[in-house]
């Protein structure tokens, strides 16, 4: 945690009065501008504990804020897996394709001794140091002068460790030191906050989606339809810039989308060959059993609202309630075409699915009439992206040869 204010200003207080005692009032002021920045910056630490997002948003927000923190050119936060009792971290930019890097946590290596003896290691000379041969190629590459490494502790226990390179002063000193314990214990609250939200969400998730394969037990389709469309949606969703939040709530919605065919008739939902009239209006009932089912649930209102509200149309053409344009949820709206998209695309005992990009023009063709445009333009854009459309170019140009 950040220290009491009343010590944070005492050791400010203190600092000012050494410098100024031997005449170095300037000095002084450049102190005390560069406390209260680190202060200011332990705040702006502690409050993305508050910012509901996912962990590597948190994680990358982290490090542009400890950069400064520590005045570094490089941060970089490992991990703790307890399965393996290894710290990992996953770099970004060009390198990220090298996918989790490891180091064992054992005195043979930087961040295994500083994770191991659970104390802060200052190392002046990397290239002198005899763990600099058990780097990462990643951390290599940053061509390390100098380092501070701190653990991240909690309960005992080890979560991670922050490793600051090259001091952007030339090399970290004895304020650097003693600031990145204060950094540490921020961090420590930040990391272990998001992961544990994570990690309910998760959970929840899997409920939710547990709950959702009880409906493939009655009906294989609608099972592996509903993973389908959770996976097209989750595309389309990407393209839009969706919040974390708004990802993680259109995820649910997908998952749970057809939740109310649990309350629909095996004859009807089994049926082999196409619905009649009769048939399809009670199938068409399934929006609002579902509705039914979670509805009471207030904290997943706006889940429950892209569920029922998918079938809904732009035009005012759907159901249940005839919704029109802005009134439909954007995660309902992505919803149906990622639903509509895989029911076309879905070989049916009483009919064969339709070619990728038939299916894809079916969507295009009813842009602002059935489905959202900019929910239209989302999907065009991955689609063009996506393996399905690269294989049609490639028997396209195969054919044509």
């Amino acid at each position: 945690m950040i220290k009491k204010k009343d010590v944070l200003i005492e050791e400010l207080i203190n600092s000012l009065k050494n410098l100024e005692s031997v005449g170095k009032t300037d000095e002084a002021h450049e102190v005390l501008a560069k406390k209260i920045l680190r202060y200011e910056g332990l705040i702006e630490l502690g409050q993305l504990t508050s910012l509901n997002q996912d962990f590597k948003t948190i994680k990358k927000k982290a490090v542009s804020v400890l950069k400064k923190l520590l005045e570094s050119e490089h941060v970089i936060i490992h991990i703790k897996d307890p399965k393996k009792n290894e710290l990992y971290y996953v770099p970004s930019g060009a390198a990220s394709g090298l996918g989790k890097c490891r180091s064992k946590i054992d005195e043979t290596n930087f961040v295994g001794s500083c994770a191991h003896h659970m104390a802060i290691l200052h190392i002046d000379d990397v290239k002198y140091d005899i763990r600099s041969g058990r780097m990462t190629s990643y951390i290599k590459d940053l061509e390390p002068k100098n380092m501070l490494l701190s653990p991240l502790v909690s309960k005992g226990e080890v979560l991670g460790v922050v490793q600051a390179i090259n001091s952007t002063h030339g090399n970290f000193d004895e304020e650097d030191y003693h600031f990145v314990d204060a950094v540490s214990n921020q961090l420590t609250n930040v990391i272990e906050n998001t992961l544990l939200i994570e990690k309910l969400h998760n959970q929840f998730l899997q409920v939710i989606s547990a709950l959702a394969d009880a409906i493939g037990k009655k009906d294989s389709y609608t099972g592996g339809h509903t993973k389908r469309v959770a996976h097209f949606a989750d595309c389309i969703g990407k393209e839009m810039d969706l919040t974390t939040t708004d990802m993680r709530d259109l995820k649910m919605a997908a998952v749970l989308h057809d939740i109310g065919k649990i309350g629909i008739e095996d004859k009807i939902l089994k049926k082999e060959t196409a619905l009649n009239d009769e048939e399809f209006k009670i199938m068409k009932e399934h929006p609002r059993l579902g509705y039914e089912i979670l509805g009471h649930i207030e904290s997943l209102h706006r889940v429950v609202d892209g569920m029922r509200f998918h079938h809904e149309r732009p035009d005012g053409k759907g159901y249940p309630f005839g919704l029109k344009g802005d009134e439909i949820p954007t995660i309902a709206m992505i919803i149906s075409v990622a639903d509509t998209f895989d029911a076309m695309i879905s070989t049916r005992p009483y009919r064969k699915g339709l070619p990728p990009m038939v299916a894809y023009d079916e969507i295009v063709k009813f842009r602002g009439t059935q489905f959202s445009e900019d929910v239209v333009d989302s999907f065009c854009r991955w689609f063009e992206k996506s393996s399905m459309y690269k294989s049609l170019e490639v028997d396209k140009k195969r054919k044509a040869s």
